[in-house]
């Protein structure tokens, strides 16, 4: 009987030890989000797509998640970009649930601790102008 108990109480003791989940290592995981500063016009940079330090008129900060579409209705924006990886922003023309009834354009996001600043186009707070955006990450 005493065997039996004992047996039974490294059995429990075993499996509370190992019931809990191991940690994992976040750095090695792709990021769920990046942050982002929303920005109007006048753009401090030329091209679609520019790593400078400045953007242009800040007028708001926030994340983008890897899992949502979000609607346009800034000029421009600019992701915090990740040491560790790479992502790409895919921005609809024409639709505001990104959806594939509209024509798109795809922009690469560098590893790195810099900004990537990405002109949207949307000039109008997206009245008229209907831009969306996927964020994704890997």
């Amino acid at each position: 009987m005493a065997s039996s108990v004992a047996i039974l109480a490294a059995m429990l003791y075993a499996s509370t030890a190992f019931a809990h989940p191991q940690p994992v290592i976040e750095d090695s995981l792709s990021p769920s989000n990046l942050a982002v500063t929303w920005y109007q016009a006048p753009l401090g940079f030329s091209t679609a797509i520019s790593t400078d330090t400045t953007c242009g008129w800040a007028v708001s900060t926030g994340q983008l998640n890897t899992t949502q579409c979000y609607v346009l209705h800034t000029y421009a924006l600019g992701l915090q970009q990740n040491e560790q990886h790479r992502c790409t922003l895919k921005v609809w023309d024409g639709v505001s649930d990104c959806s594939g009834n509209g024509t798109w354009t795809t922009y690469a996001i560098p590893s790195g601790r810099g900004t990537s600043c990405v002109e949207t186009g949307v000039l109008d707070g997206g009245n008229f102008q209907h831009k969306s955006c996927v964020l994704t990450c890997s």
